[in-house]
């Protein structure tokens, strides 16, 4: 099943919730990436996207703590610049795993892209999604 799905089936038996699609997009990480012997001990860019989705009753409150805040997955992403990771899947599974942490969020998406891997492309990059449902 697909975000767009989720979003949908959701909005199609909301019952008197609201859902919420938080969406982080283009986070700069640099971080060791690769299973070639010239990626080992090289940090390489990395931009990611994470969206998450929360259906919950909205209490009009214009409070932070109302809402599931982004800075989880930020700092959760950053602090992945230590790390090495041989395959996308492997790193973009470990963003998933954090984005996926509050128990307000039914479901979330991320995307990694690799920006510097081949001259001749923009990126390459891999989207992993998981429902709790």
């Amino acid at each position: 099943m697909r975000l767009d799905q989720v979003i949908e089936n959701a909005l199609a038996n909301a019952t008197g919730e609201d859902v919420f699609v938080y969406r982080l997009e283009g986070v700069k990480l640099d971080v060791e990436i690769g299973i070639h012997d010239y990626e080992r001990g090289v940090k390489q860019r990395v931009l990611v996207d994470v969206v998450t989705l929360v259906s919950k009753a909205w209490c009009g409150t214009d409070d932070i703590a109302t809402v599931v805040d982004y800075d989880y997955v930020l700092h959760g992403i950053k602090a992945l610049e230590d790390k090495q990771f041989d395959l996308q899947e492997t790193l973009c599974g470990t963003i998933l795993d954090l984005a996926l942490e509050p128990a307000a969020v039914a479901a979330a998406q991320v995307t990694t892209r690799k920006v510097d891997a081949y001259p001749d492309a923009e990126a390459v990059g891999l989207t992993r999604f998981r429902s709790k449902k």
